[in-house]
């Protein structure tokens, strides 16, 4: 076997995987000028707002939300004390609420805080960390796989693996604060307090990847506990997924809480409005090529031809996340030929391999796609391009399966592998 080709390809596979571009290294290696517009403009709204202003970031999910925020992140630390964190870093993703979302904010506020050396009140850490020390504590036999996992002196590493893994300490969480929440945010605010005296910077928090929340998790938080979330006294930057937009209710809650509007990260737009039936019309060549740079930083020369990447693009209707599910699916059947194949020395993503990983995905829509209202709901948008009405719209616009678009007024178009799973069911022309 050509072990060099190998090794090419499952390098290929982990560089697709660096999304979103959190390290250092990792952004010098990988970044492209994607999106520079959208964080000017959060970058604006956060410097105009109050002192404990909120901001809510919204957007398709996979669509470079997480790398422009890590980025915002940094450009904000000369004037801020800006902490960015990944809520699903810290607490498994299905059992997220408001409580543990407050609670995530002090834990890193604290932790950043003391890597610094920032004098706190002891009674702020007690009431952050301490009242661990007084829930009930197991017997030797049944110590938690976290506790064994990191030292007794890293109290941090432990709450966040606790919060991660045993669903006794969240609901421990829950009891503790729930009828406590203004106590809790009490001690958040006097630690900001410490921060902003001590370093003469605003606290500003980044929570991503709430909007990877599913829908059912997603409504109660901003919709039932919004004016709690938004209690501390600094301000915090949410994310919110592109669909909760569109329920009535969870827009009416934040409007209540001054949120105007959320900021918004639009879709990658490859044709415009007009031209979006058209086969003849070119793509839009400064967005096209965009995703080109993404491609050409991670595959190395001669494995891509030019013309099977302009395919692969075009099938990511414009989000960047799809990009590297495609090219990991790509990755993953040469890797496959190249063992059955051993004696090939030279191999190529070609129309076969890409068919093939398109299949794959084309697949994984279809598994998702349960009822037939969720297939005449994808008719109805491919051929009005406008929102249809009632909660399969929106599961379809969480899921992908229908992207909206930004002009003069919003537009909304079927995932390009959708669409041909809609043409494989007869379901359209084609």
């Amino acid at each position: 076997m050509n072990e060099a080709l190998m090794e090419q390809l499952q390098q290929a596979y982990r560089d697709l995987d660096l999304f979103p571009l959190i390290e250092p290294e990792d952004i010098e290696r990988f970044r492209v000028e994607y999106g520079r517009e959208v964080l000017i403009r959060l970058k604006q709204v956060v410097n105009a707002s109050a002192a404990d202003g909120k901001v809510i970031f919204a957007g398709h999910r996979g669509c470079g939300k997480s790398t422009l925020l890590k980025r915002f992140s940094v450009e904000m630390q000369e004037k801020y004390f800006a902490v960015f964190f990944s809520i699903s870093n810290l607490i498994e993703i299905s059992d997220v609420s408001h409580v543990n979302i407050l609670y995530a904010i002090g834990l890193k506020l604290l932790s950043e805080a003391t890597k610094i050396k920032i004098p706190v009140l002891d009674s702020v850490k007690r009431s952050l960390v301490g009242w661990t020390t007084t829930t009930k504590k197991e017997t030797a036999e049944q110590e938690t796989k976290s506790e064994m996992a990191v030292g007794a002196n890293d109290i941090f590493k432990l709450i966040t693996l606790k919060l991660q893994q045993e669903r006794a300490f969240r609901q421990e969480l829950e009891r503790t604060y729930e009828k406590k929440v203004s106590e809790l945010v009490r001690n958040i605010d006097l630690l900001a307090v410490s921060i902003q005296n001590t370093t003469k910077k605003p606290v500003l928090v980044i929570i991503d990847d709430l909007d990877k929340l599913d829908l059912s998790v997603i409504e109660p938080i901003y919709r039932n506990n919004v004016k709690a979330l938004f209690s501390p006294g600094f301000k915090i930057v949410f994310t919110i997924p592109i669909s909760a937009v569109q329920d009535p209710q969870v827009m009416g809650a934040l409007n209540s809480e001054g949120i105007v509007r959320p900021q918004l990260f639009p879709v990658m737009k490859f044709y415009h409005h007009k031209d979006c039936r058209n086969p003849d019309a070119q793509p839009i060549s400064k967005n096209i090529n965009l995703f080109h740079q993404v491609l050409e930083k991670r595959f190395p020369p001669g494995l891509l031809p030019p013309e099977i990447a302009q395919k692969m693009v075009l099938l990511t209707g414009g989000v960047i996340r799809e990009l590297v599910r495609i090219g990991r699916e790509c990755c993953t059947e040469c890797m496959v030929q190249l063992e059955i194949e051993p004696e090939r020395e030279n191999m190529q993503i070609d129309d076969e391999i890409l068919t093939t990983a398109i299949r794959n995905l084309r697949n994984d829509f279809a598994r998702q796609i349960s009822s037939s209202q969720l297939y005449e709901t994808l008719v109805e948008v491919y051929k009005t391009l406008k929102p249809a009405e009632g909660e399969a719209f929106v599961k379809l616009l969480h899921g992908l399966m229908v992207l909206e678009y930004e002009n003069d007024a919003l537009w909304y178009d079927v995932h390009p592998i959708v669409v041909e799973l809609l043409k494989r069911e007869k379901l359209i022309d084609g």
